[in-house]
């Protein structure tokens, strides 16, 4: 009867206890509660992920730019959207990131926009040469109804949603001959972007286009693979192309913007207020701060490059506009209309 009694009373003690740790609270990896008022709010705890990468070393104005965007897309969404930016590569090239976006392995991309047109023959106008009179225009139709024209037919075509367009300023030629006409050109293998439009362009010129992932462009040069490449001023300073090319050509023949993407479907997830959050962080402070900058740097980059040992070329425009005359009717008539109504926001 003892050991009846000195058993059932250790039962109930071990009942005791296990019914005591099942109704504790539970408690944080720390091991401690957090204080009344001091919770983690909902929206962060369950906070959505979203991996952006791009190709830029992180002193580019657009590199800097992206950094500013996610801090705002944190700010604006209250935590519930977390943006973790993977640059200078890391992620992949343009088009592999582009390729990303729809199987999960990125989930925003941010890059020169020609890199779409191999997904929509609507972004094919994006680096049609000698399109634009000047910054002016070009800020006008991107900010404006033909711009939110092209952004619907992307979607459309691709599945691509375009969260903003950031200008990036007017693309130079940098090359180890002077060139100040189209004839100079002739034979020369120029880098340019894997884009349709860039190729035939350049082919119309006479030059020897050689599409080229850009983070393998300084090495080409520098080895005598290729003979030069074209870029915005900032992208050609900060690339140290100075070091490889010695001419600098003021051919301003392409103003293409950057364009910032996500996948329609990832967009569509997310709640109304997180896609007010992309989209007003993506054309807010970050995007001035690229206006400013590039509008700053633009003259500054050309008196570093000068300084830098690069004989600066103004060549003949107008030859090399009448060298292109009838490119999109006869190279790109799907977006001969797109073209004749940025023609006529001028």
């Amino acid at each position: 009867m003892k050991k009846w009694m000195k058993a059932a009373g250790v039962f109930s003690v071990a009942l005791s206890l296990l019914v005591g740790c099942s109704s504790s609270p539970a408690t944080n990896e720390g091991g401690s509660q957090p204080a009344a008022g001091e919770s983690k709010p909902a929206e962060t705890a369950g906070a959505v992920k979203l991996n952006l990468g791009h190709v830029w070393t992180a002193s580019e104005i657009h590199s800097q730019a992206v950094e500013q965007f996610a801090a705002e897309v944190d700010k604006l969404s209250n935590g519930s959207v977390k943006i973790e930016v993977f640059g200078d590569g890391t992620l992949g090239k343009d088009k592999d990131l582009l390729e990303g976006l729809k199987v999960g392995t990125a989930d925003i991309w941010i890059g020169g926009a020609g890199v779409l047109s191999g997904s929509s023959d609507a972004a094919k106008i994006f680096t049609v040469p000698f399109m634009f009179e000047n910054q002016e225009h070009f800020n006008k139709v991107y900010d404006g109804e033909v711009g939110k024209e092209v952004s619907a037919a992307i979607e459309q075509q691709s599945g691509y949603k375009v969260l903003t367009y950031w200008d990036r300023g007017a693309r130079w030629l940098t090359v180890n001959k002077e060139v100040k006409k189209p004839e100079d050109l002739s034979g020369l293998k120029i880098r340019v972007p894997e884009s349709p439009v860039f190729v035939k362009s350049f082919q119309q010129l006479g030059a020897a286009p050689t599409p080229m992932a850009f983070g393998e462009v300084y090495t080409a040069i520098q080895q005598g693979v290729i003979d030069g490449q074209e870029n915005p001023l900032s992208l050609i300073y900060s690339s140290k192309f100075s070091e490889v090319n010695k001419f600098l050509v003021k051919t301003e023949h392409v103003r293409e913007p950057i364009a910032m993407v996500i996948s329609s479907n990832k967009f569509n997830s997310l709640s109304p207020e997180q896609q007010n959050a992309l989209m007003e962080a993506a054309n807010g402070q970050a995007k001035k701060y690229v206006i400013e900058q590039v509008d700053k740097g633009n003259s500054e980059f050309l008196t570093k490059l000068q300084e830098e040992g690069m004989t600066l070329v103004e060549p003949d425009l107008a030859a090399f506009q009448a060298k292109l005359e009838g490119f999109v009717d006869t190279q790109f008539p799907e977006v001969k209309e797109l073209y004749e109504k940025i023609q006529s926001a001028k």
